[in-house]
């Protein structure tokens, strides 16, 4: 049977009953015995021999009670003496007319736990409080830990201190639940949803999408990757939060790449604004010569403002740093330069720069005109020139012409009029001669002024003198003319 509370009550009066016939014995009672109880239905040794209270026992007999007796698995009566005062628990009956074998009930209390450390069992007399106290958090190892939870029973369940009144058998439970810590981690931000969670839970855990660590560098966020030495799985992304369940203590980084911001800008504006990861290759080309007004006004590519650039048009950058550039140009004016017997120089030149322009100084002519170059003329003014050459500063677009005069060449006049004088007395004075010739006929005066003005055709196909070493209608350098005999 298992002992109650009341059971205190029975002991006192079986007790109180027990004084009163030691003190009185009734009429009834035998000479020479003595009355054997307690206050639980105990069972003793009377002479060595198993005897159940109550019964009477002989003077100068000798009664035994066991120090423990068991009524159940979990309750028990502990002997605490003869009559409240004899602790002996043999006793040798003389001048007594009763005795009462004192018991207390004794409950078995067993405290488990996930916890070792909390797991024990101990016997707790009735009616006493017990005090219990477990702590909040154990860890068991990095990353794991059990957090109480409550007391299966008591005063104070969901406290880690609790209170216990024992009238019963009793078995106590510390709950713990076991937490592992879920940690997000990275150089370049804070992780949100960093700490312990259940085995199962499902974890949020949130990154920046973007990091902005300087005007032309970011970090732009990809992905979750796990680094803990229990793998973790992120069963799904949604912007920049990563999902997953936990199945241990895990340690997650968001996953960033590297971009750099490429901004390149030509003579007609931006040509390419972006970000671009690290290591990757951009595509960039602008115009190497840019038409502001045609035939008079250009820009010329020269390279760009930064050194990181080489100095191409077209080009294909591997993007390892913020880029920042502009085209430089320089401005161009075209340079026409004409003249009737050949010029040189035309072209485009740099803003700023000389040009050397030139024509034919001294042209072939006739036998009798020969022209000569007096200077240049057109929107610079006139200009004199030097060997048939002048220079000028290109700060605009410029067009000049070559200026001649024609001057007779008097030597080969004179000699023309010697020749014509000397003909004129050679067919008045004719002497007479055996084999007189042929007067001369017409077609014969006319070969004589073919020799004397001769021609020939350049590789242009343009009529010069035989003897001019220069074009006068494309400036041709002539190679001098190979005499034949006659």
């Amino acid at each position: 049977m298992k002992a109650t509370g009341w059971c205190w009550l029975i002991s006192l009066a079986v007790l109180a009953l027990a004084a009163l016939a030691t003190l009185a014995p009734t009429a009834t009672a035998e000479e020479g015995q003595v009355q054997i109880t307690s206050n639980y239905p105990v069972t003793v040794l009377h002479e060595g021999t198993p005897a159940r209270v109550p019964f009477r026992a002989s003077e100068g007999t000798t009664v035994c009670a066991p120090p423990v007796q068991y009524v159940d698995v979990d309750a028990r009566l502990r002997f605490v003496g003869w009559n409240w005062t004899i602790r002996d628990p043999c006793v040798t009956l003389r001048n007594v007319k009763a005795l009462v074998a004192v018991y207390r009930a004794e409950y078995l209390v067993v405290i488990d736990s996930e916890l070792e450390n909390l797991r024990r069992s101990f016997w707790v007399e009735e009616g006493t409080v017990v005090e219990l106290v477990a702590p909040s958090v154990h860890y068991e190892s990095d990353g794991v830990r059990l957090r109480f939870v409550r007391w299966s029973l008591g005063e104070n369940p969901f406290n880690s201190s609790n209170r216990v009144y024992v009238s019963r058998p009793l078995r106590i439970e510390a709950v713990y639940v076991r937490e592992y810590y879920v940690q997000g981690v990275s150089p370049y931000a804070v992780v949100n949803g960093s700490g312990w969670y259940r085995l199962g839970q499902t974890v949020l855990l949130s990154a920046p999408s973007e990091i902005q660590i300087s005007e032309g560098e970011r970090l732009v966020l990809t992905g979750w990757e796990s680094v803990g030495s229990v793998p973790a799985i992120v069963s799904r992304v949604v912007s920049n939060v990563a999902v997953l369940e936990v199945r241990g203590p895990h340690v997650i980084r968001p996953v960033y790449e590297r971009q750099y911001r490429v901004v390149l800008a030509g003579p007609k504006g931006v040509v390419y604004d972006g970000w671009v990861t690290a290591g990757e290759k951009v595509a960039v080309s602008v115009e190497s010569q840019v038409v502001l007004r045609e035939n008079e006004v250009r820009l010329r590519f020269v390279g760009w403002n930064s050194s990181l650039l080489p100095p191409q048009e077209r080009l294909e950058l591997e993007v390892k740093g913020p880029v920042r550039a502009e085209a430089v140009y320089v401005r161009q004016y075209y340079v026409e330069v004409r003249g009737r017997y050949g010029a040189g120089g035309t072209g485009w030149y740099d803003e700023g720069s000389e040009a050397t322009l030139m024509a034919v100084p001294n042209p072939p002519g006739n036998a009798f005109f020969r022209p000569r170059l007096t200077g240049f003329v057109g929107n610079v003014g006139t200009l004199e020139h030097r060997n048939g050459a002048i220079r000028v500063v290109v700060d605009r677009p410029i067009r000049v012409e070559a200026v001649y005069v024609t001057e007779p060449d008097l030597v080969n006049i004179g000699l023309l009029a010697a020749v014509i004088a000397g003909s004129g007395f050679l067919l008045l004075y004719r002497p007479s001669r055996k084999g007189r010739s042929k007067p001369r006929t017409g077609s014969m005066e006319k070969q004589e002024e073919d020799q004397v003005l001769r021609i020939r055709l350049c590789s242009k196909g343009h009529e010069v003198p035989a003897d001019a070493n220069v074009c006068p209608e494309c400036g041709e350098i002539l190679s001098p003319a190979v005499s034949q005999s006659p």
